[in-house]
């Protein structure tokens, strides 16, 4: 019984590092506005091409917590998101030249009526789960930091 499990595991294991081996995987760290200030670490996927952000977290049934996406888009510009097939309700951080310049709390899982735009140009977009921002106390005018990311 013992063997079994650990062949399952090790299977488990190895379809888990097939798939997340063409991943891109980087890191942002915020200021939490909390009283000790404390450095909160998101680690990240990148979605850097079009097919990557066309898709995002769509149809994923969970989110792990301090884990998210990184949208880039070089050059900077406005953009517009929206919670087509996505099934968990997120916070889109919108940041320019490493300042967060707006947060959509709470959008709304899978559906497309409601649109979260940038309304100025941005660099990156970083998706977490919904009340991150609130449970940090992230706000706007406040400094990231990436880290295992080109943004140039």
């Amino acid at each position: 019984m013992k063997r079994i499990l650990l062949i399952v595991a090790s299977l488990v294991l190895c379809i888990q590092l097939s798939c997340n081996a063409n991943t891109k995987e980087a890191l942002v760290k915020f200021k939490s506005n909390l009283p000790d200030k404390k450095t909160i670490t998101v680690l990240l996927e990148v979605a850097a091409t079009d097919e990557e952000k066309a898709k995002g977290l769509m149809n994923r049934p969970s989110l792990a917590q301090n884990r998210g996406m990184v949208f880039l888009f070089k050059p900077q510009r406005q953009v517009t998101f929206w919670m087509k097939d996505t099934l968990i309700s997120l916070d889109m951080i919108f940041i320019k030249d490493g300042k967060i310049v707006k947060i959509a709390k709470d959008a709304i899982p899978n559906q497309t009526q409601t649109l979260y735009p940038s309304d100025v140009d941005v660099t990156e977009v970083v998706e977490v789960n919904s009340g991150f921002t609130d449970k940090y106390m992230i706000n706007v005018g406040s400094k990231v930091v990436f880290r295992n990311i080109s943004l140039k």
